[in-house]
């Protein structure tokens, strides 16, 4: 199956955040990589 990519703003700002969080210190690779895949199934609707 192939993921399809979502372009949609709202994803795209949750995932900026998430960097920042990421690239601060806050969250893991392994949390960032969790919640962004609920986020793609949240904003592909």
């Amino acid at each position: 199956m192939q993921s399809k990519e979502v372009n949609s703003v709202p994803y795209l700002i949750s995932r900026s955040i998430l960097k920042e969080l990421l690239e601060d210190g806050l969250i893991t690779e392994e949390e960032f990589s969790k919640i962004d895949a609920e986020n793609k199934k949240t904003f592909n609707k």
